[in-house]
């Protein structure tokens, strides 16, 4: 049977939730794949291993897609990806330099600074942990609170207020020194 045929037939594929569930899905992920890419890019500090994060997460969420909430498909998906860039940042060496030049992928603010000073914010981000850089990532590029970050990420409202203040103080501490 395919797909569209699928998708038409309700009682083939469980409650109507689900179909407008998998609507949603569909419709979010062509809008936001790329945005995508970009979180999972801040998280992982390389295109390729985000490229991958995002297509391992969106098949994660496309077999749990009758857990979304059409409603609330964004923060959903989003925790698939941070969580899926994560497992694959810690799986290689946290130190290792940015592969592709970032700028391709990430979304430079209307001020874009000098490349000296992107260089120097670059190699500081890449010295935070993969769970500093999820979110930071969530809260300061997703534009999401930290209460809603600590609901994407599953963990307490004070570990994300935490690993925030811990992340800022260091990458703070870090462009001083470069500027020094």
């Amino acid at each position: 049977m395919r797909e569209p045929e699928a998708l038409s037939a309700p009682e083939q594929i469980g409650v109507g939730r689900t179909r407008l569930a998998v609507e949603s899905l569909e419709a979010f992920v062509s809008e936001h794949y790329l945005r995508l890419v970009r979180l999972a890019g801040l998280v992982t500090r390389d295109v390729d291993q985000a490229q991958d994060a995002v297509q391992a997460a969106l098949e994660r969420a496309w077999r749990k897609r009758e857990q979304a909430n059409a409603d609330s498909v964004r923060p959903w998906l989003d925790r698939i990806v941070v969580r899926e860039a994560i497992r694959q940042a810690q799986g290689r060496n946290r130190l290792a330099p940015w592969r592709h030049d970032p700028t391709d992928w990430i979304e430079m603010p209307a001020s874009t600074p000098e490349p000296a000073e992107l260089a120097v914010l670059r190699e500081a981000l890449g010295r935070l942990s993969p769970d500093h850089r999820a979110v930071i990532a969530l809260h300061l590029y997703a534009g999401y609170s930290v209460d809603e970050t600590a609901r994407i990420l599953q963990v307490p409202f004070d570990t994300v207020r935490s690993r925030l203040r811990a992340a800022r103080e260091r990458l703070r501490r870090e462009l001083s020194e470069a500027s020094a």
